[in-house]
This record gives structure tokens, sequence and C-alpha cells, in this order.
């Protein structure tokens, strides 16, 4: 970026009195600024005006303005496109819009040439530029708005008819209409015209010597794009979502009308959630795709060079191979937000039907919502490519890998997180050859070396009941204990087997203290440092544990006998709770466990 940009700190008036000429591309968003950030405009300025004086004078920073060079032929003027600020400087504009309105208002026989003077220098500093081009004089505007809102806001400018036909149309006429107000409560509030005239002259001096921005001029678009994106200011800018889009749209502009169309409505469609959530797909479809994270602060241009590397360094495109790929690629894009959304809600991305049962198509939504591995999501992406039972397979090893791995082990998860990338790149190259063996593999290395039985157990030994918290680590170990008690208790053989008859209510699942937290009379040997761990726990329904709650342990053996969940039928051998028999039933548990959470 060196040599390319040339910021200053300037005025909003100085700049427009260097005869700076902005345009606002088509491609870019319309205006978006709702009330709120009127009011906060309208605000800023208010205080200038009252608290401003000759002996101490207030600036206000109103943020960036990233400007891009464009030449327009036959022509000197200093036309720049306006990538970012288009909402605080259409604004400025409407602004001065309203103070010329309001000048006219004033307007007699006594003042009329000073107030003509003043309205025509407002209009040759703000609004309109008189150019010659192949020795043909016109007049320009100094802001020309996309083309959605281009004509909407000519004619505020000219007091012509506005008609409203979209919703930015009506955002401009609501923030017109409160800065409208603005000018008139503090001009009405004058006694006498001049005094009048001398209060919309100090508003429009506010303008010129104390609304301040960083003016950022850029020679490339590239470049200020990148600026772009390490901008941060109260603007409604555009996201990376929003550069993307802007992009596609902007070389399919000149000969390709009809695929822009098409694109612009997927764009449309991708970028309709949080700006943070598409930024988060953004960055895990670009890991899924390419096998490695994608840079902090760099993501529109590695993006852009990953998935439309024929556009990164032109302006438009004109053969219709590279404008077909740009569609196909969008509409992938597409399609891979689709599938996103469906996982991030955990629900299942197939259709319903055998060879799965409803238990299968539950732990998607065990392992995103409940435990909340968000490192899977690129290898999730791609895995959607593969055969249903395949699919549901994976979900099933890595829920109780990254169970055993970070929940327990409290383990860093960097290698794993590339390991995923790679399996994700591994499934996109050939879906239909692709096994598990090899991913199963990698990750029975990790146990063996990292998350052994020791390591296991070691880590199942500082899981504590949390008092103030939904201690899901627990409810799940538990459940998925439960789950796997009969094949547990008739010898453990084979892959482990859950029973899959009954899909676990999780909102259902709380975690019972089996020498109660508050008991009528103490537990010998029980104290606060081992009455929250696992030795002295187990899992009952809601019901449950409010018939067992603080009772002995006598009285809720009965209630264990009964329980829904039969891993309690443990207890039943268990004549009275003491340490001992605590540390037995954290033994047993240990010892299912690391029989359990394997791949």
């Amino acid at each position: 970026m060196r040599n390319t940009i040339d910021p200053s700190y300037t005025t909003i008036g100085m700049l427009f009195e260097k005869n700076f000429l902005f345009e606002v591309p088509k491609y870019q968003r319309y205006y978006s600024w709702e009330d709120e950030q009127v009011d906060d405009f309208i605000k800023d300025v208010k205080g200038i005006y009252l608290h401003d004086t000759p002996e101490n004078t207030i600036e206000h920073f109103f943020g960036g303005i990233v400007a891009v060079e464009k030449r327009i032929p036959g022509s000197n003027r200093q036309q720049r496109e306006l990538i970012d600020g288009q909402q605080r400087i259409t604004t400025t504009l409407l602004l001065i819009i309203a103070l010329i309105r309001k000048y006219e208002k004033l307007k007699d026989v006594s003042n009329g040439t000073l107030i003509d003077n003043r309205i025509n220098k407002l209009r040759q500093k703000y609004l309109r530029y008189d150019d010659e081009i192949n020795r043909e004089p016109i007049t320009v505007q100094k802001l020309v708005l996309s083309k959605a809102d281009k004509q909407y806001f000519e004619d505020l400018i000219e007091a012509r008819e506005c008609t409203e036909r979209r919703d930015s149309h009506r955002r401009i006429n609501r923030a017109f209409k409160k800065l409208e107000k603005f000018v008139a409560g503090i001009i009405d509030a004058e006694a006498t015209v001049d005094a009048k005239i001398d209060a919309l002259a100090k508003i429009e001096n506010i303008v010129h010597n104390n609304c301040t921005i960083i003016f950022i001029d850029s020679k490339t678009r590239e470049s200020a794009y990148k600026l772009f994106q390490v901008l941060n200011d109260r603007g409604a800018g555009l996201t990376e979502g929003d550069l993307l889009k802007s992009k596609t749209l902007e070389v399919l502009e000149k000969h390709f009308s009809i695929k822009q169309s098409t694109v612009q409505d997927a764009w449309d469609e991708i970028l309709q959630d949080e700006p943070k959530q598409i930024e988060h797909f953004l960055r895990y479809y670009y890991a899924s795709a390419c096998g490695s994270r994608v840079g902090r602060t760099s993501l529109y241009d590695d993006f852009l060079k990953q998935f439309f590397p024929d556009i990164v360094d032109v302006d438009d495109v004109s053969d219709e191979a590279t404008a077909t790929k740009i569609v196909d690629t969008v509409n992938q894009i597409l399609r891979e937000i689709r599938t996103y959304r469906k996982l991030i809600a955990g629900i299942w991305p197939y259709e319903v039907g055998q060879p799965l049962t409803d238990w299968d198509r539950k732990r998607l939504d065990i392992l995103i919502r409940f435990l909340d591995f968000d490192i899977v999501y690129p290898l999730l992406l791609a895995a959607v490519q593969l055969k249903q039972k395949t699919f549901a397979d994976l979900v099933h090893m890595l829920e109780k890998f990254m169970f055993r791995h970070k929940s327990v082990c409290n383990l860093g998860h960097q290698k794993l997180s590339e390991l995923y990338m790679q399996e994700a790149v591994k499934i996109r190259r050939d879906p239909e050859n692709y096994r598990l063996t090899g991913l199963r593999t990698t990750l029975k290395e990790y146990i063996e070396t990292e998350c052994t039985d020791a390591v296991f157990k070691v880590g199942l030994s500082n899981l504590k009941y949390r008092t103030n918290g939904g201690n899901k680590p627990l409810r799940y170990l538990f459940s998925t204990l439960n789950e796997h008690i009969e094949w547990y208790r008739n010898g453990a053989v084979g892959a482990p087997a859950p029973q899959k008859g009954t899909v676990i209510n999780y909102d259902n699942v709380t975690i019972e203290h089996i020498a109660s937290q508050s008991p009528s009379a103490a537990v010998p040997g029980f104290t606060s440092e081992n009455i929250h761990t696992l030795s002295n726990l187990t899992l009952l329904t809601n019901g449950e544990n409010d018939r067992a709650k603080n009772k002995s342990y006598t009285a809720k053996k009965a209630i264990y006998h009964d329980s829904e969940y039969v891993i309690n039928k443990y207890f039943d051998s268990v004549d009275d709770w003491s340490v001992e028999s605590a540390k037995a039933w954290e033994q047993y548990l240990q010892e299912m466990v690391c029989k359990v959470f394997v791949v």
C-alpha cells in the first residue's frame, strides 16, 4: 500500500472547498442511516453550536472518509469513488440543503442580495461543480449517490417533487425532515431576521471549521478496501461480505446485467444475517475449502484471491467464461451458508429417513449447541457431501473425542483445528471415495499420546458441579454413560453400543448430589471440597431431584431404584454412603468413561 494513499486530517467543509467530487458506486449499499444515527449526528452538531466560542473552540471528530481516485476522460476534476463514509457525507449535505431551504424562507427585499449570495456559495461549495469536458461546459453534482438513490437525492437538492420508491428513499426523507426540524428549532428561537441569518451562518461555519474527519485518499481500490477493513468508526460501513458483493457486482456491471442480477439475488440471501455471523461463516467456509485459516485482518483480500482470482485486479469482466464462474461461485457460497445455518442451529442437514434414528440425528445438536464445539464447522461444512450414514458416524466420533480431549482433559486445539481443515479439503476433493478411517486413526493417536486414560481420569476427578452454572459437561457425561450402561454391564464387548430407543431430553437432566448439599444431618467425610466432585454425583430427572432434595441416602435409595435413568441401579447394592463408597463409585464411573469415550 506504499505511496497509494494520502491521509489527511481536515474538516468536511474544507474537504468540499477543495472541490473533491464524490460518487457512490451503484453496487454499494444504499443510504442506510436510521433515526438513531441521524439523531447522534444532530446531537453532535448542536453540541458544537451551543458551546463553541472564539475563546473555546470545540471540534468533533466524525470518523474516516475513504475514497479512491477515479479518472474522468477529458476532465481534470478531482473525482473520487466513495468507499466508506457515504452516510456521513450524505447526511452533511442534507443539512446543507436544510440551511438553503431556511435561507430561502428568510429572503425578502431588504436581504435578498445577501441571501442569494450565501445560497450560491453553499451550492457551489457543497452541491454543484462547473466543469468542462472537451470544451463543453457542464454542471455536475458534488455528491452522486448509488443508482437507486441518485435521482431521488438530485430531486431533493433541486427542490423538485420527490417520489419515494424504496426504503432508502424513505430513510433519506426522514433524515432530511429531522435536519430541517433541527435547523428550524435553532433559527426560530431568534427574535430578528438578522439574528436568524447569523444563526444559519454559524451552523454553516460549524460544518466548515468544527466537523473534523480523517480523509483517506487512495490511488487504488484495493488499497482503499484494505484500509476500510481496519477502519473502525461509528458509521454504518460495509462488512467484508458487503465488499465481496460489491466487487462481484462491479465487474459484471458493463457487460452482464442478467448475471449481475442473479448474483445480486444470491448475495441478498447470503447477507441476510447479522454481520458477525456472516464474518464467521466466511472464515469457516474459507478454512473448509482451503485447509487453512484466513488472516485476522485480511478476510476480504484472502477470500477474493481464493474464490474470485480472475477479478482481483480488474474493474470489469468482458468474457462469458469468467462471468459464468462468478455466478457459479456465488451460488456455491449461497449453498454453503444455507448448510451453515442448519449446522449452527443443530438441524440435521439431510432429509430425515432410514437407516438413522432420532438418536443419531440428535448428536449434531449435542455437538454444536449443547457442547458448543465450533472448531468442527469447517469439517462439517464439507462433510455434508458424504453419505448420510458416514456424516452421522463422523458427528458421533467428533462428539465423543472433543468431549474427552477438550471438555475433560482441557487440551489445546490448534493441531485439531488444522487437522479438521485438512480433512475438509480431502472430503471436498473426492467425497465419493472419502473414508473416515484416516481421521479415526489420527484421533486414536491423540488419545494414546495426549488424552490418555490416565490424563482422562485426572480430568474427570477435576470435574465439579457448579452451583451457579448449567453444568453441561456433567449432564452430558452422565447421560452418555446412562445410554451405554447395558453395553458396559454386559462386558463392554466390541465398539461402544448405546441404547438408541430413547432420546434423552437434556432439559430434563439434573445433577444429583448423593450426599446432599444441605442435609438435615451432616454426612461424615463430605466437605465443601468433595461434595461437588464426580464421586458424589449422579443424574436424575427434574421431578426425581425434587423428591430427593436434602434427604438422607437411605431415603433416596428408593428414588434411585425407580429412576428413569438405569445407571442408578448401581446403588441397589450400596447400603450406605460414605467417603469409601463414593471413591468406589468414582472408580466405577472412570473405568466406564474410558471404555465409552473412544473412537
